[in-house]
């Protein structure tokens, strides 16, 4: 499986060395991988003290410099979704060459990052669910020139207790809204492995990605979101074998914005 959801000290929330991700894929057996990078132009906007921005240039002249020995590297971007932010993210999309853009909903206008407590506070976890989801499906439908959705369900990552867990059943109103917009725009869903403690494996939940191919989805990429390489690869095994059993034979990665399938192979 190739892991195309990867962050660096290049991303405001890791100091992890880009070349510990190549030594991590060598262990492993790994011979492709992609960064990345958060670039929180949603979050900048807000005044997050906590976020800086991806300087870009820099990334790239690191990337290109890095010695690989052999493993395939591609060059991505995660951008927080804003309405206000799309003019800024494609005009970065048209100057740096991106393998593959990866469109993610993290924070909410006048709200803030959509795992912080404030978030929830002063409604019920259905309603801030209920918005985190309508900014899922706004961000798929935009003009925003994406790849990949990533993580859904990012709002319900670092939630505990019984309940949380966003499943399609509660919300199957505006997730077939959100998953036929992915499907009929040719656009990859993502399956993340860092799920926190929701409940759910993965990120969107098994219940959300078994609606996606029941709908006909057929562009799925996985991503371990790792901030540190020791969790390169994250649950890739556990992935593989739910995806065998609902009969997926193959992932996507991208190169030069360009969906290329796979098959399926253990790590193991």
């Amino acid at each position: 499986m190739v892991d195309i959801h990867l962050h660096s000290k290049f991303s405001f929330d890791s100091n992890e060395e880009p070349a510990a991700y190549v030594e991590a894929a060598k262990m492993l057996g790994a011979d492709r991988f992609g960064f990345s990078e958060h670039y929180d132009y949603d979050a900048y906007l807000d005044g997050a003290k906590d976020v800086t921005l991806c300087d870009i240039a820099n990334y790239h002249k690191s990337f290109k410099s890095l010695k690989t020995d052999g493993v395939d590297m591609l060059f991505g971007i995660e951008f927080g979704y804003r309405k206000e932010a799309i003019e800024h993210y494609n005009e970065l999309s048209a100057k740096f060459r991106f393998d593959y853009v990866i469109n993610s909903v993290h924070t909410l206008k006048g709200r803030g990052d959509c795992y912080h407590s404030a978030f929830f506070e002063g409604r019920t976890l259905e309603d801030a669910y209920r918005d985190y989801l309508k900014g899922v499906l706004e961000s798929v439908t935009s003009n925003l020139d994406f790849d990949v959705v990533g993580h859904i369900g990012y709002v319900a990552r670092y939630k505990k207790g019984e309940k949380v867990r966003l499943c399609y059943s509660k919300y199957s109103d505006i997730l077939d809204d959100i998953l036929s917009a992915i499907i009929e725009r040719g656009k990859c869903l993502e399956i993340n492995t860092s799920s926190g403690t929701c409940g759910s494996r993965f990120l969107p939940d098994e219940s959300i990605i078994e609606r996606y191919l029941a709908l006909g989805g057929k562009l799925i990429s996985f991503g371990s979101d790792a901030h540190r390489a020791t969790d390169f690869m994250r649950k890739s095994s556990q992935l593989e074998s739910f995806l065998s059993e609902k009969g997926v034979k193959e992932l996507v990665y991208f190169k030069d914005r360009n969906p290329i399938a796979y098959p399926i192979i253990s790590m193991s």
